[in-house]
């Protein structure tokens, strides 16, 4: 029995997550020149959030590449007129430029926004905050964030969406997510 593509992809982003808060709590350490001690309810915070918001990630990005596909279907080659050849496939799909492009704006200005509010409410929920706190915590945390991501996502989208195969992009993303979620777990606290 296989495990369905937005399962294996949330199970590997809360790997990656729980991973990432580790080396974000060593990087602490190295910095404030204290010893490493793992703080087990941060790794389990951010792995229980990336269980949670991963779904919503992998649904967006399925939803995004329906609305606005990369790649147009490849197109049979007309039979040649001068042999009785039956048409053969082309191979090559052609590039959507326009779809690849509103994919990419959409991505980083409306996904980076939810994506943004959705991590600061859940986290702030796993830490028992009330939703005044939580408020003003994104008040407080988006712009920063926002302008962070824009230095690291518009590459990634960039990459992933005229580059990489859609099978791959989850990846893709995952390795670039290391070095986000050391970002989101030293900015966190």
């Amino acid at each position: 029995m296989s495990i369905p593509p937005i399962a294996k992809a949330t199970l590997q982003t809360a790997v990656i997550n729980a991973g990432s808060n580790v080396l974000a709590q060593c990087i602490k350490a190295y910095r404030n020149e204290t010893p490493f001690i793992l703080d087990p309810g941060a790794v389990t915070q951010f792995t229980t959030c990336a269980l949670i918001v991963s779904p919503l990630g992998y649904l967006w990005l399925e939803n995004l590449e329906a609305w606005f596909p990369g790649k147009s279907e490849a197109k049979a080659k007309p039979r040649d007129k001068t042999c009785a050849k039956p048409a053969e496939k082309d191979g090559e799909a052609s590039f959507k430029v326009r779809n690849t492009i509103a994919k990419i704006i959409i991505d980083q200005v409306v996904g980076g926004a939810w994506n943004t509010v959705l991590f600061i409410t859940v986290m702030g929920m796993l830490r028992g905050l009330d939703m005044q706190d939580i408020q003003s915590q994104i008040l407080q945390d988006f712009w920063p964030i926002m302008i962070a991501g824009f230095k690291l996502w518009p590459f990634v989208s960039i990459l992933n969406f005229t580059v990489v195969p859609p099978s791959q992009r989850l990846l893709v993303g995952s390795l670039f997510g290391v070095i986000w979620g050391i970002y989101l777990s030293l900015v966190s606290g």
